[in-house]
């Protein structure tokens, strides 16, 4: 594997490999962890709870004046650090780029494709709904989920945390149904 930009010699991240996928569907959403704060930034996309501690990674859409996503970055991830007191923080440089930063694609009608720099296997659909509101759409399966927001199981022992799964929670667009998608990850 080679170097990443931005690491000294010698220096390499660990691969990150999904091992499969199991899906959950039930009437209402699970809660992972009920004791965890729940993000409500204007144009919440989804948020990420984890184990380590109680901050929260949020993705926003950005919106110009006219209520249309930003062409130039229609997306942000910022922590919100509830273990000081709910502030926001930008990612850093190693967050931004090789963990939770966003990268994003224009699709057609205005339309966004979004991936997440440490798992850009999958890639989320941003758009707005018919009532103008902003929403992060995952395929799962051959559903079309609209993500609430996402539970990584992690433990901060090493250098690098290392990711267990991560539960990806939300609703079926077509059914309502609520669905967990648990991704097994080897880092």
């Amino acid at each position: 594997m080679a170097s990443r930009p931005g690491l000294a010699q010698g220096q390499r991240l660990p691969p990150i490999v999904a091992r499969g996928s199991e899906v959950t569907v039930s009437r209402t959403l699970i809660v992972a962890r009920p004791d965890l704060p729940v993000a409500t930034d204007p144009g919440l996309l989804f948020y990420v709870q984890h184990s380590i501690n109680k901050s929260l990674i949020v993705y926003a859409a950005r919106l110009r004046p006219d209520g249309k996503l930003d062409p130039n970055q229609p997306v942000e991830a910022f922590w919100r650090r509830f273990d000081e007191q709910g502030q926001r923080r930008a990612l850093n440089f190693f967050e931004r780029i090789f963990a939770f930063g966003v990268s994003t694609r224009a699709l057609p009608d205005g339309r966004y494709g979004a991936r997440i720099a440490g798992y850009r296997a999958r890639e989320a659909i941003i758009d707005l709904d018919e009532r103008g509101k902003p929403r992060a759409l995952l395929p799962v399966g051959s559903r079309m989920v609209r993500v609430v927001y996402a539970y990584a199981s992690a433990d901060d022992a090493g250098f690098i945390p290392k990711i267990h799964y991560v539960d990806v929670h939300g609703f079926d667009i077509a059914t309502g149904e609520a669905i967990r998608e648990r991704i097994r990850l080897d880092m």
